[in-house]
C-alpha cells in the first residue's frame, strides 16, 4: 500500500517562499537585469515570468512552449501570443546570475541552513569536481566566445565544425546538490576550472578527484583551503602509487611524504604552496579484480580505516550520473537560444532544477525506503517522473498564491506515483565497440524526453 506524505517539512515550506519572494522582489530584478530600464514596462514576460518559461526548459519548439505556457498562466482566458522574437529579445535583458542568487541563497540555504540533516561521512562533506563537453548550437557568437571544434572521422577532417564549451561543476555526492556551474571555452583544461572552483570548498571537506586531477600542485592547493582530498591514481602517477600497483595487493596503507616536481617548484613558490605533502596511500581491489590505488590527506588508520574507502570513493560515480541527469533526462544540449546569455542561463537554470528536485523530492523518497523496507529491491523516486512534474506545476509553486502544502502534496503524490527498483549489484558489461545503428535507434525510437 502506497504511504503518502501528511506532515510537509518546515524546510521546504520556508524554501519555497523564499523563492517566491525573491522572483517578486524588485530589488532582486534590478540586481540581475542588464540596464536599468529594463522590465519597468508592463509586458507580458515580465521578469518573474521569464524566470520561470527559462527554468521550464523543454525540447519543444520555442513557439510551442510559448503557447503551452501562456495557456498555463493564463488559466484558460485568452491570451495575447507572443513571437520567439520577443523570448530573445527579453533574455537578453536578463544575467546568469538571477539563477545562481537563487540556487546560493535559497536552495542551497535549505540543504545547509535548516532543520534538514545534513549527509556526511564520518562529520565530512564529500565534494566532487568535475567537467563534462558540451555541443552548444551552430552560432558565430558562441563559436568566438567559446571555440570552435573541428568535426573528423577516420579519414581526418570533414570540413564542418561546432562550438563546444567545458561545463565544470561543484556537486555534494551525498546530499546531490550542485555547488557551482562554470562554461566556458573546451580548450581551458578541468584541471585549470577546477583550482578556481576551489574556493567553494568549506573547511572539513572532502574532495574525490577523478585520475586527471591527481597531481602535486592540484592537491597542495586542496590542503592549502584547509580541506581533504581522496583522489585516484593513475599506473603512472606518484611512484609510491607505481610500486603499489606493482605490487598488486589490496588492503594496503602507507603514508609518506611528497615532493613537489623540480619543473613545479617555481609555480609552487609562486602559489605559496608547500614544497612536501604527506599523504597516505591505500590499495582496494574493485569487483572486476583490478587493483585501485587511492591518494588521501586522511592519515589516521584508526579513524579512517581502509575497507571503508572503497565504499567512499564510489560514491564519486553520482557526480558523473549528474552530468549524465544534466545532458541526458534535462537535455542540456538542447538548448533554448542560440546567444551567449541564453546558454548560460540554460546552464545555471538546469543546475537549479536539479537542486530544487533534490530537496523537493527527499520526503516521497523517504516514504518510498520505509514502504520497500522488506522488499527485495529497494524503490526510489523516477527522476524522470519527479523533473516533469516540478516542470509542470512550476507555476503553482513559484508564482501563484496556491498555498504552498497544497502544491507540494501534489508534488509528493507524483514523485510517488511510479518509483523504481534499485538494483544495487546489477552489473551491466560495456560495450567495447560503439554501434553507431544501436545509438540511432534509441535517440529517434526508444528515448523518451522529459518535458
Amino acid at each position: 500500500m502506497q504511504s503518502i506524505v501528511r506532515d510537509i517539512p518546515q524546510h521546504l515550506t520556508t524554501l519555497i517562499e523564499s523563492l517566491r519572494a525573491k522572483l517578486h522582489d524588485e530589488t532582486f530584478w534590478s540586481r540581475h537585469r542588464v540596464r536599468a530600464q529594463d522590465f519597468t514596462r508592463h509586458r507580458q514576460l515580465t521578469f518573474p515570468v521569464l524566470m520561470l518559461f527559462v527554468l521550464q526548459q523543454t525540447v519543444k519548439s520555442i513557439q510551442r512552449h510559448l503557447h503551452d505556457f501562456l495557456n498555463d498562466l493564463a488559466e484558460g482566458s485568452i491570451f495575447e501570443p507572443i513571437t520567439p522574437g520577443a523570448v530573445t529579445h527579453a533574455r537578453a535583458k536578463l544575467k546568469d546570475s538571477a539563477f545562481i542568487e537563487l540556487n546560493q541563497e535559497c536552495v542551497l540555504q535549505t540543504v545547509y541552513h535548516s532543520e534538514r540533516p545534513i549527509q556526511r561521512w564520518r562529520g565530512h562533506r564529500l565534494v566532487g569536481i568535475d567537467s563534462s563537453l558540451v555541443r552548444l548550437p551552430d552560432s558565430d557568437e558562441l563559436g568566438q566566445e567559446f571555440g570552435w571544434k573541428e568535426a573528423c572521422n577516420q579519414n581526418g577532417s570533414t570540413g564542418t565544425r561546432f562550438p563546444e564549451a567545458r561545463l565544470s561543476v561543484v556537486y555534494d555526492l551525498l546530499n546531490r546538490a550542485g555547488l557551482d556551474a562554470r562554461l566556458e571555452a573546451s580548450t581551458v583544461g578541468e584541471v585549470s576550472m577546477a583550482r578556481r572552483q576551489l574556493v567553494q570548498l568549506q573547511p572539513g571537506d572532502i574532495q574525490i578527484n577523478d585520475r586527471g586531477f591527481t597531481g602535486f600542485i592540484y592537491l597542495a592547493l586542496i590542503l592549502q583551503q584547509g580541506t581533504h582530498f581522496i583522489a585516484r591514481c593513475s599506473t603512472g602517477s606518484f611512484l609510491d602509487a607505481q610500486q603499489m600497483f606493482r605490487l598488486n595487493r589490496a588492503n594496503q596503507s602507507k603514508v609518506v611524504w611528497l615532493y613537489a616536481p623540480p619543473d613545479q617548484k617555481a609555480e609552487c613558490r609562486r602559489l605559496e604552496l608547500p614544497l612536501k605533502i604527506k599523504v597516505r596511500f591505500v590499495s582496494l581491489r574493485l569487483p572486476t579484480g583490478e587493483l585501485e590505488v587511492l591518494a588521501t590527506s586522511l592519515l589516521d588508520e584508526e579513524q579512517y580505516p581502509t575497507k571503508e574507502f572503497l565504499t567512499v570513493y564510489h560514491w564519486r560515480w553520482g557526480h558523473e550520473t549528474f552530468h549524465l541527469m544534466l545532458k541526458g533526462r534535462l537535455e542540456l544540449e538542447n538548448f533554448s537560444g542560440r546567444t551567449v546569455e541564453a546558454v548560460q542561463q540554460d546552464v545555471q537554470a538546469a543546475v537549479l532544477l536539479a537542486n530544487l528536485e533534490s530537496v523537493l523530492s527527499e520526503p516521497a523518497q523517504a516514504c518510498l525506503k520505509e514502504q520497500s523496507a522488506n522488499a527485495t529491491h529497494p524503490l526510489q523516486v523516477n527522476r524522470s517522473t519527479s523533473y516533469h512534474a516540478i516542470k509542470c506545476q512550476v507555476l503553482d509553486l513559484l508564482y501563484r498564491d496556491i498555498p504552498i502544502p497544497t502544491v507540494i502534496r501534489k508534488l509528493m503524490k507524483l514523485f510517488q506515483g511510479s518509483p523504481v527498483a534499485v538494483r544495487p549489484n546489477r552489473k551491466v558489461p560495456r560495450r567495447r565497440k560503439q554501434s553507431f545503428h544501436r545509438s540511432y535507434h534509441f535517440q529517434r525510437r526508444v528515448k523518451k524526453v522529459v518535458f
